[in-house]
């Protein structure tokens, strides 16, 4: 039978260390030694926290504003009150004064289409250009409708080459189906008055397959058969 080992007499048990009561010792050791430090950068980021908070609350409330002052304005864009929408007076705010203050917004930036559009109907192209390159909004089918003004003054200026890549480009932006077919036709018109039928027509047989049942494609169809009535060429 073995023998228990037995502790020789006057012998101390060696003491265990509480490591986490030392780890917290070290904390706020530590804490004391670089406090000022750690103020510091604990009020820095709640500083930054509360000034990104700020600015997104500020954002909301100039869109609010923004958006407000563009519905006012919208209806003398559509009623063909172009020159009044442009500068407002003194009971509307007008598109300029509201891209200048809130261009940012989601309205604002919206504000500069209508601008564009607004300056366009005035025969004003190159105004119009200026403003539709000036959208940086989110929104892609917004930002085919300013690729698309863009076009149109290229075509009030005779600059058709222009015309058909912007409108194509429109196309591609917009996410709208509608829109997509529309803009690819007004390239294919815009390619015809330029003289290029064979590029015409691969634009309008694209539209006639990819975007069927829309306005536009029945447009595509009918400038097809057109065109074939013109060379004689059935096989279009």
């Amino acid at each position: 039978m073995e023998q228990s080992e037995q502790r020789p007499e006057g012998q101390v048990p060696p003491i265990e260390t509480d490591n986490r009561a030392e780890k917290v010792d070290r904390l706020f050791e530590f804490f004391f030694i670089n406090k000022n430090l750690i103020i510091g950068a604990t009020l820095g980021v709640i500083a930054i926290v509360g000034v990104f908070f700020l600015y997104q609350q500020q954002n909301k409330s100039d869109e609010s504003v923004a958006y407000s002052l563009l519905s006012q304005v919208e209806a003398h864009v559509d009623n063909g009150n172009w020159q009044h929408a442009v500068d407002g007076d003194s009971t509307l705010t007008g598109l300029r004064q509201i891209i200048q203050e809130y261009g940012s917004t989601p309205s604002g930036n919206h504000a500069k289409i209508l601008i564009g559009d607004s300056f366009l109907a005035l025969q004003e192209a190159d105004s119009a250009l200026t403003y539709y390159r000036t959208y940086t909004g989110k929104n892609p089918d917004l930002a085919a409708s300013a690729k698309a003004g863009e076009a149109a003054c290229f075509l009030h200026k005779k600059a058709f080459p222009e015309a058909a890549a912007a409108f194509e480009k429109a196309s591609e932006t917009a996410v709208n189906h509608a829109l997509k077919a529309s803009y690819l036709s007004d390239a294919a018109d815009t390619y015809f008055l330029l003289g290029k039928t064979d590029m015409a027509v691969d634009l309008y047989k694209r539209i006639i397959k990819k975007y069927p049942g829309f306005t536009a494609t029945a447009k595509a169809q009918e400038s097809l058969l057109a065109i074939a009535g013109k060379t004689g060429n059935i096989d279009l």
